[in-house]
């Protein structure tokens, strides 16, 4: 008895781990969409760190310490005044995607973007992102 409820219980646990794996962003429109709310609710590049590829990280890291800030906050007043961003299409660029971004500009202009991801180690990282207000 005592071995049929413990086996109830690991494959109990074993069903659970999918679920647990579709929280992972399914394709670089998720990826890109969840960096992106990520960013809007960021107070630092902490938050981001996970996101980035490891050019961008390396930079980061090479950046002084006393710098960091206030580069994230220029960077923050920029890419801040961005709303309603949304992926206008995904295209499959070799092992990465690059992606096609709208928005409303901080002038009520609709802007528009680009974003390059790549798999790397076995997950999705934001290489680049641009934008023309």
């Amino acid at each position: 008895m005592r071995t049929i409820f413990i086996s109830v219980i690991a494959a109990l646990l074993l069903a659970a781990l999918p679920v647990a794996a579709q929280k992972a962003p399914q394709n670089a429109t998720q990826f890109y969409m969840e960096y992106h709310d990520a960013w809007v609710k960021a107070k630092s590049m902490d938050t981001l760190l996970p996101y980035m590829d490891k050019t961008s990280r390396g930079q980061y890291d090479a950046t002084p310490k006393e710098q960091r800030g206030p580069m994230f906050q220029m960077m923050k007043g920029m890419g801040g005044q961005l709303t309603n961003v949304k992926v206008a299409k995904e295209t499959k660029k070799g092992d990465g995607y690059m992606l096609d971004l709208t928005a409303m500009g901080p002038d009520k202009k609709a802007a528009t973007g680009s974003a390059e991801v790549i798999m790397e180690g076995g997950a999705m990282k934001l290489k680049s992102e641009s934008w023309k207000m």
